[in-house]
């Protein structure tokens, strides 16, 4: 479908570094299926990631004006309210017994045959990608209402999972957009400099010291403290040996979970990645995310820049501590960003003279304090 869309639209494909970078982590991960020890088993997950990777590239080529953005971004929301609309109506529930508050969050919902967290991550990014359109100005009230009621469907069904990530997903990027409105230049600090050093660090041992911090975090949640993260404690340290024997080449997709003595993911983005595809990997994928929100974070209009910082600090819990990698839905929403300073420029008029038109963004009178 990402190869369709790119074909019907009649243009040839605009390949800018987050593109060629995307382009070569879909590559990278078909090759690497050559060293994994289970073929079969690592096919699946390669192809996940080139599907991924195809998607971020279809929506950057497509998006090319404002309309453009917007309806991509509320099929987004559409696709994301008719997941959280049958988890509302018919929830399946992990337990017979029902919840007796909230946010009783030992007792979990979700829909048949997918997984809880996958579910509730999809959601949280509805969540995040709302809030960017808001961020980016619908030309309409109408457009705001549903938007914000969209966002509050989704909110729903994410408590209603029960997944802590994604809840603590939403609450992150609420307290970013607060920030960034009375401390713009605190919040980007956090966003370009902050949260790469905890999702490089705490999967590398950081976790160490700041374990008090996260185990108070971890019992927060009702009928949900675990005492060691729901087990990543364990499984960090494990992922970081398992990449260790083949550090960068990686040991394959998804070999970690079919051939480890744990038999389970990493829970974690830059281990997953690392055992899937090694340090080339990473520096691929990470690559990806650093251009494609450099763009956005440097335009001269705060908007985008907020756009991207709610993105990046909203997605670093999930990142943090579940499989997320190689999601469509968040390569989408990534996409979308990173496009927005384009799609949503000056447009020229017949007589030659610049316009900005309604929905663009404002532009910025102290540039300096970017």
């Amino acid at each position: 479908m990402a190869l369709v869309a790119v074909l019907v639209s009649c243009r040839a494909p605009r390949l800018l570094p987050p593109d060629l970078l995307a382009a070569g982590t879909a590559v990278w991960a078909s090759v690497a299926l050559f060293w994994a020890a289970d073929f079969d088993t690592a096919l699946p997950m390669a192809y996940l990631y080139g599907a991924a990777c195809a998607m971020f590239i279809a929506v950057r080529h497509v998006v090319r004006s404002r309309a453009a953005l917007f309806a991509v971004g509320y099929a987004f929301l559409a696709g994301c309210v008719g997941t959280a609309v049958e988890l509302i109506t018919n929830p399946i529930p992990n337990s017979v017994q029902a919840r007796d508050s909230v946010m009783d969050f030992s007792i979990r919902y979700g829909v048949d045959g997918v997984n809880y967290n996958y579910t509730a991550y999809s959601l949280a990014a509805g969540v995040v990608l709302a809030a960017v359109l808001m961020l980016l100005g619908p030309s309409t009230k109408v457009e705001w209402l549903g938007i914000v009621a969209a966002a509050g469907i989704l909110f729903w069904g994410v408590l209603l999972t029960g997944t802590r990530g994604a809840l603590i997903s939403i609450l992150v990027g609420a307290a970013y957009l607060l920030l960034s409105t009375v401390a713009a230049r605190l919040a980007r600090t956090v966003a370009v400099v902050t949260v790469p050093i905890v999702l490089i660090g705490v999967p590398l041992g950081l976790y160490r010291v700041l374990s008090s911090e996260m185990l108070w975090l971890d019992g927060a949640f009702a009928g949900r403290a675990t005492g060691d993260l729901s087990g990543r404690l364990y499984i960090w340290p494990y992922a970081v040996s398992s990449w260790a024997e083949s550090p960068i080449l990686g040991i394959g997709p998804g070999m970690l979970t079919a051939t480890g003595s744990l038999a389970v993911g990493a829970h974690n983005l830059l281990l997953s990645v690392g055992n899937d595809l090694g340090l080339v990997g990473v520096v691929l994928y990470g690559g990806i995310l650093t251009f494609a929100l450099i763009v956005p974070f440097r335009h001269p209009s705060p908007a985008f820049g907020r756009a991207a910082g709610v993105f990046l600090v909203s997605q670093t819990p999930i990142w943090l501590t579940g499989h997320w990698e190689a999601s469509p839905v968040c390569f989408v929403a990534l996409a979308l960003v990173s496009v927005a300073p384009v799609a949503l420029r000056t447009s020229t008029s017949g007589a030659g003279r610049k316009t900005a038109p309604r929905h663009a963004a404002p532009p910025v009178r102290h540039v300096g304090a970017w």
